[in-house]
């Protein structure tokens, strides 16, 4: 279990340099005023995906604004594991679950994809991105993977980066081993998982005649769509031995 060394963690978009005074607005603002009830003196923890995680004070409360002030950094600023999450897209709830566990878990990229069985063709990209925001926040991380606009299955395949390797979550494999395999190879991965009621056969065909792709299981249980998302990123995160820090 995870810890937070402040009261509140939040992300924003301005530059964090000792001195820097910024305005927290928005649903930020109210988050602050009416959920930790925060007082003049206290402290918050700001990070931008740039510059590491700063401690900031309070300085001035407002109608319309908190204003903090940068005190010092906490954090220094690392990259997030050079994985792509590539899910099926699923009913909101679902969707939004598998995109809030990968990014705790530790991803730099999430493309929402549309296959044959998926049950939704349409996303908010932008409430999924707030979702990656939030759960940064939550998991004391200081980046936050970028949620791409939704793709179509063949389209995504048709123009991949020949240089990353995809890992191909098939329900019909098990052989367990071959994702422990796939990982031990020195190149950018991704992590492409199913809808519900997985992937047609003619998906599953053209997806492993692609060179780039590697076929792999997840064990002989049938997972949901959900629950195989949170097993593959975290077997690919561990067998990768992502052991970056951020603490100063």
């Amino acid at each position: 279990m995870g810890y937070h060394k402040n009261r509140s963690r939040l992300y924003v978009e301005n530059s964090l340099i000792k001195g820097e005074i910024i305005a927290i607005q928005g649903s930020q603002l109210h988050y602050l005023n009416h959920v930790l009830r925060i007082k003049k003196g206290q402290t918050v923890a700001l990070f931008n995906g740039r510059d590491g995680e700063w401690l900031c004070e309070i300085r001035e409360i407002v109608k319309k604004e908190v204003n903090v002030i940068c005190i010092k950094q906490t954090a220094l600023q690392v990259n997030l594991p050079d994985i792509w999450f590539l899910p099926a897209l699923l009913k909101k709830s679902r969707m939004d679950f598998a995109v809030e566990k990968a990014t705790e878990i530790g991803v730099s990229k999430i493309i929402p994809i549309v296959t044959e069985y998926s049950q939704m063709t349409r996303t908010s990209i932008d409430r999924l991105q707030k979702i990656a925001i939030e759960a940064t926040e939550q998991c004391g991380g200081v980046s936050v993977p970028k949620v791409s606009h939704l793709a179509k299955l063949k389209e995504i395949l048709r123009d991949w980066d020949k240089n990353r390797l995809l890992l191909f979550c098939d329900e019909e494999k098990l052989n367990f081993n071959s994702l422990n395999f796939a990982t031990n190879r020195q190149c950018p991965l991704a992590v492409l998982v199913g809808p519900e009621g997985g992937f047609s056969n003619c998906e599953r065909t053209m997806i492993a005649s692609y060179p780039f792709v590697k076929q792999v299981s997840l064990g002989s249980r049938v997972l949901r769509a959900e629950t195989a998302a949170v097993a593959a990123l975290t077997l690919t995160n561990l067998l990768i031995k992502d052991d970056s820090k951020s603490n100063i």
